[in-house]
């Protein structure tokens, strides 16, 4: 199923990696793969003998290092990230929900915006009000499932050397016949007004650098660029899996 999510707001690569890690803080406690919110289950005063102590950490490190990574990887020229996918079951062959947020390329502005212009609450608020619109979404995030695991992958062109943390999955086709399937379609409103200066500082910073450049190093900066292959789009899996479990009394 295609769900719309009308955005007001630019993205960038902070707000990008916010949007997603914290859809997935929300995702991951509706599904009851979690006991508690991730921010409670953060501040949590445990007593070292605690049984739930080992699988409260090892979530909250799953997540940090997930963040650390998207960070890395939307930041990283050359690398361009088409979307993202969070699914959630014993293997992402057979997920027992399957979200997918597409990240098309008019929204996909991080080169021409900056964080310090453009809040990432409003393009996360857009999102969940979407998510709350719809019923079938919100029926499947009600359907039971016990714990198990949560797997988070990436399709992106990149001309840079493999990660160490998100590993290619060259053979793998997502599967549109899971019984909860969404596709989240991120796009901007029709009347959006864009009113910043970003694209100035752009080109302030672009004309700065120039003069530092002779006219030969130039040359030889656009004839260099001219024949590098543009890497196919492919999947990747994140090597960190997130376990889901119950709180012990």
């Amino acid at each position: 199923m295609d769900i719309n999510i009308a955005l007001d707001e630019p993205l960038t690569n902070n707000s990008c990696v916010k949007l997603v890690i914290e859809f997935l803080k929300y995702i991951l406690y509706q599904k009851q793969q979690i006991p508690f919110a991730c921010d409670s289950l953060a501040q949590l005063q445990m007593k070292p003998t605690d049984r739930n102590l080992s699988s409260i950490k090892t979530v909250l490190n799953s997540l940090k290092n997930t963040t650390e990574q998207l960070n890395s990887q939307f930041e990283l020229e050359g690398c361009k990230i088409k979307e993202i996918a969070i699914l959630i079951g014993a293997t992402i062959i057979t997920p027992k929900l399957h979200i997918r947020v597409e990240f098309p390329s008019n929204i996909l502005s991080s080169q021409e915006h900056f964080e310090c212009k453009h809040t990432s609450r409003k393009p996360l608020l857009s999102l969940m009000r979407s998510m709350l619109e719809c019923s079938e979404f919100q029926d499947a995030l009600n359907s039971p499932l016990n714990p198990t695991n949560t797997f988070v992958l990436i399709q992106k062109s990149d001309s840079n050397s493999m990660s160490e943390f998100f590993l290619p999955k060259p053979q793998y086709i997502p599967s549109k016949h899971t019984t909860n399937y969404f596709v989240l379609k991120l796009k901007y409103k029709d009347e959006i007004k864009i009113d910043c200066n970003c694209a100035d500082i752009v080109k302030i910073y672009n004309e700065e650098s120039e003069t530092y450049t002779n006219g030969e190093d130039i040359g030889f900066l656009n004839n260099s660029s001219v024949n590098i292959p543009h890497a196919p789009y492919q999947w990747y899996q994140s090597k960190e899996v997130i376990k889901g479990f119950k709180f012990l009394r």
